[in-house]
Formats: structure tokens, C-alpha cells, sequence
């Protein structure tokens, strides 16, 4: 089976299995902190579509991507995350992705005074190396005002990459009606190559951007991201790709 029907495949099966009215659901604001509140036996399939002009690895790639994520909460507190995507990059062959992986919501802020969650997944990635991410997030609620703060660590099994890569994400947003949400987010990776003039992958990278949230009825979610990007590497021995560059991202949800 082809990388199309087995995506296919996976979005059948997760469909079939919700049973849950998707008014319940309160999903993430956020593109880049994107687990929200759940309930058990939801569907989550979100359309992903971005174009950037700078390599982010983690956070985006140069080219026009187009992706599609399935989330499935069996549980309240234990999710399943799948993705596929495909890179059209602005020079050189189509490439795709594949991801899965396991969100586990350990505190919750109205038992616990804070939202913390744990994760872990595989990846194979645009670059076709294999990587085991493992992830924590943490957040707060203050009425209308949200904040959230996470890392996510990388350990690559393949590829000329470090050994390990740690990466950083900060967000806030403020609920202005029932319907819209405007946020903030800030990510940072490969932070050593602000000190190290021999990071593996080319210098420290920043993505800074506002995300607007719209919750069109019950059922359709949008959320839009433009953010810049700045990559740090005129202190490198080899540097790969200096300067400024943009990435503009559109999700389409669907909640079941």
C-alpha cells in the first residue's frame, strides 16, 4: 500500500471510532502547542497547509507543505496523534512525512492548578531520517488569558545531525469573543548555535509569530499563523542559510 491509502487507511479507522458530540471538545489556539482540552472518544482531523521560505525543521520547511493530522482521545487524558504530510520544495523532489504518537494529560489546571502533558513519538521525517521526539508542555489558565510554555527533545537515528536536539516554545492568547482567539507564539531550536560556531545543523533558528484561533460552529475549526524567522549562523565555520525569512500556516479543523 502506497503512503496515500495508508493514510487513507488510518483516517477511516479513527473516523469510525468517534462517538462523541464535538461540542465538548475545546481544542488548542496554538499551531505550535496544539493539544487542548478533551474529552474521551473524540476525533480531532485538522488540514494543515504552510509555505515558508526558510528551513525550521521542526517548525516548518522551505516550500509549499501540505499535511493532515488525525488526533484520537480514547480517553480524556491519553491521545493518539498520526500525521502525513508532503514538501513541495522550491528546488528538488516532492518529499513526504509520516509521525505518530501518544499525548498523555498527567494535571489537569482544575484539580491540579496547572495543565501539564507529556508525549512521545517517531518520526520520519522531510529529510528521511528517523527521529524519536519526546515532549512536555505546561500551561496556565487566567479567565480569558492563556499561557503555555513547552520543549520538545529530538533524537535522531539517522542523518548528519547532533546526537540529540532540544527545542523551546513559549505562547500566550487572549479569548476576545466566543468564536476568536488571538495569540502569540515564540519557538527557538538549536539554541547552542548562539555559542557553538560548530552546530551540526547550520545555527540556532527563532520562529516569532501571531496565531488567530476561529471556532466557526461545532464542528469547524480555523487557525492562522504568519510568523518570521531568523537563523543565526554568521558565527558558523560552515554557514548554511543566514537572515530573515517568513512562513505563513492555515489549519482547517474538523472536530468529531
Amino acid at each position: 500500500m502506497n503512503f496515500a491509502g495508508k493514510m487513507w487507511t488510518v483516517t477511516m479507522v479513527m473516523l469510525g471510532l468517534s462517538v462523541s458530540s464535538s461540542a465538548d471538545v475545546v481544542p488548542s489556539p496554538y499551531i505550535f502547542q496544539h493539544v487542548g482540552e478533551v474529552e474521551s472518544m473524540t476525533v480531532t482531523m485538522e488540514s494543515v497547509s504552510a509555505y515558508g521560505t526558510r528551513d525550521t525543521r521542526s517548525f516548518g520547511s522551505r516550500g509549499f507543505e501540505q499535511g493532515l493530522r488525525l488526533r484520537f482521545f480514547p480517553w480524556s487524558f491519553l491521545g493518539i496523534e498520526a500525521w502525513g504530510g508532503l514538501l513541495v520544495p522550491r528546488q528538488g523532489e516532492l518529499r513526504h512525512e509520516a509521525a505518530i504518537g501518544l499525548h498523555w494529560l498527567l494535571l489537569h489546571q482544575a484539580k491540579h492548578s496547572v495543565d501539564l502533558q507529556l508525549g512521545a513519538g517517531y518520526v520520519h521525517d522531510y529529510h528521511y531520517d528517523h527521529v524519536m521526539q519526546l515532549h512536555a508542555l505546561i500551561g496556565h489558565k487566567f479567565g480569558k488569558f492563556d499561557v503555555r510554555a513547552s520543549a520538545l527533545l529530538e533524537i535522531p537515528f539517522s542523518g548528519r545531525r547532533d546526537d540529540a536536539d532540544l527545542m523551546f516554545g513559549l505562547a500566550a492568547s487572549y479569548k476576545l469573543t466566543n468564536s476568536w482567539t488571538q495569540g502569540l507564539e515564540l519557538c527557538g531550536e538549536d539554541l547552542e548555535g548562539l555559542w557553538d560556531s560548530e552546530e551540526a545543523e547550520g545555527g540556532a533558528r527563532f520562529l516569532l509569530g501571531p496565531t488567530a484561533y476561529f471556532r466557526l460552529d461545532d464542528d469547524f475549526t480555523l487557525k492562522l499563523n504568519t510568523s518570521l524567522i531568523y537563523i543565526h549562523s554568521s558565527n558558523q565555520v560552515s554557514a548554511i542559510d543566514d537572515g530573515f525569512g517568513f512562513m505563513g500556516r492555515l489549519v482547517l479543523g474538523y472536530l468529531f
